[in-house]
């Protein structure tokens, strides 16, 4: 979407954003009928019967809900939004919006990639703890983005977005990590309680797939709440500072729902999330 964009800016100026779906709604449709035709391979996969209203019911899909906005949700908002803020607050600095564009692609490319990364540093020393290591330099990087903002530094605003992009990649791999922890946690909890092993094991593999659909979605609609705040904040302000300091706040929060839910000792009886 980001290339595509540039690819209109530079050709058809600023005034034509129509045309993405001109390139977009054939391919859709493509896709669809495509699938429709010839996606039959699938025979083996069977709903999970229950399995969503199952974890609907269960307080930590929602607790995963909320952290993953802030990293899933935090990585849409800002691609989405990153072009228009620097058009915004460094309109000046650029000579044509393609030349802001190019710099805009930088930033969801990096957090695309590196999201893997995030996955095995969970592996290695649990989701819940690089989540909230994550969390925490993403507040730091939300610092950074309010300072440059107040200084006016184009160089430091793009470097404070870029690490937001970037640590927003390694808390989508981390947080997704937690998702088959905790069911593995409470399986085990289960059995030591006397429940079968395999039985509980399966459950809780279905239960983690389910919870991936719901915190998808939900941290998906987190991208809508960066471009509000961000619209909120210009009509009042004329800047951005206020979704700036907002997302810093919001990371915070989730730095203590973390810490409060998954690494406290006194609290937590899922070891190893």
């Amino acid at each position: 979407m980001q290339l595509v964009g540039l690819i209109v800016l530079a050709t058809a100026g600023a005034g034509h954003p129509r045309l993405l779906l001109v390139v977009y709604i054939p391919l859709i449709i493509v896709s669809a009928v495509a699938a429709s035709l010839w996606m039959d391979n699938l025979a083996h996969v069977t709903n999970e019967k229950g399995a969503m209203r199952e974890v609907a019911r269960d307080a930590h899909t929602w607790i995963i809900s909320f952290l993953y906005i802030g990293t899933f949700g935090s990585f849409i908002g800002f691609a989405f939004a990153f072009g228009q803020v620097l058009l915004n607050q460094f309109g000046d600095d650029f000579a044509t919006p393609a030349d802001a564009a190019r710099l805009t692609i930088l930033g969801p490319l990096l957090g695309s990639l590196i999201r893997p990364v995030g996955g095995r540093l969970a592996d290695r020393f649990g989701g819940a703890r690089v989540s909230l290591c994550t969390y925490a330099l993403m507040a730091l990087g939300a610092g950074i983005v309010l300072t440059a903002s107040n200084q006016g530094s184009l160089p430091l605003f793009v470097a404070g977005f870029v690490v937001l992009f970037v640590l927003s990649g390694i808390g989508n791999g981390s947080v997704y990590k937690m998702i088959p922890s905790i069911f593995q946690a409470k399986a085990a909890l289960r059995i030591a309680e006397g429940a079968d092993m395999d039985e509980a094991a399966r459950d809780a593999r279905r239960r983690s797939r389910a919870l991936i659909g719901i915190g998808g979605c939900t941290g998906a609609f987190g991208g809508v709440l960066v471009n509000l705040t961000f619209r909120q904040s210009f009509l009042s302000t004329g800047t951005g500072d206020r979704a700036y300091l907002g997302f810093m706040l919001f990371y915070v929060l989730c730095m203590a729902v973390t810490w409060t839910v998954y690494l406290r000792p006194s609290a937590n009886r899922l070891q190893g999330v």
